[in-house]
């Protein structure tokens, strides 16, 4: 993974860990793609949730050209 990836990556993560720790899902990010990344579900405890609604693409929309290594 090239260095910008690796970037991006971050601070997507660091962006759904805001969210969280409101208790807020972070907009365009599903249950599943928490999970994948490692990250735990919002707190019930929480801000009041809104319904899930339909959203814009997710904050994650780059893409690497470059080649694995």
């Amino acid at each position: 993974m090239c260095l910008a990836c690796e970037e991006q990556e971050y601070f997507f993560r660091l962006w759904c860990v805001d969210f969280l720790a409101r208790g807020e899902m972070p907009p365009g990010v599903t249950e599943e793609d928490l999970e994948a990344m490692g990250l735990p579900k919002p707190a019930a405890g929480g801000a009041a949730q809104q319904p899930a609604k339909p959203s814009a693409p997710a904050a994650n929309a780059f893409v690497c050209d470059s080649p694995d290594e």
